[in-house]
């Protein structure tokens, strides 16, 4: 019994750790981003798209992957068809990881389309 229940707390741990903490407003967002000098991670997608759900059941729950993300960057995951984003993020393809400074001002080039999780890893680390 003890180990039944070691056993299941270890795994919900484990299934917590790899979840990043998506914010759903780009505004909330980026006054938290501003308010702990944080660079901004802002995830486009849109329902039905295939490379979408790759990234979100693939490489954005591996735990390399989402530590980094949380530890590093303010994260936020809207849809292309309703956000708050400035015009300037708006996109049509999906999926897009726009790549921002504190202040909204680009930090990288954005990355279009689904990637693996070493490549992601990779491309989101802040050098």
């Amino acid at each position: 019994m003890l180990k039944t229940l070691l056993l299941i707390l270890f795994i919900s741990i484990s299934s917590y750790a790899s979840e990043i903490l998506w914010n759903d407003s780009y505004q909330e967002a980026a006054l938290e981003a501003k308010a702990e000098n944080k660079p901004m991670l802002v995830f486009m997608s849109r329902a039905g798209c295939g490379s979408c759900e790759y990234m979100e059941d693939t490489v954005l729950i591996d735990n390399e992957v989402s530590d980094y993300i949380n530890k590093n960057y303010i994260a936020v995951h809207l849809d292309i068809h309703d956000n708050d984003a400035p015009k300037s993020l708006q996109v049509s393809v999906t999926p897009v990881f726009h790549f921002l400074k504190s202040d909204g001002s680009e930090l990288k080039e954005s990355l279009y389309g689904g990637k693996t999780a070493p490549f992601f890893i990779k491309i989101i680390q802040l050098k």
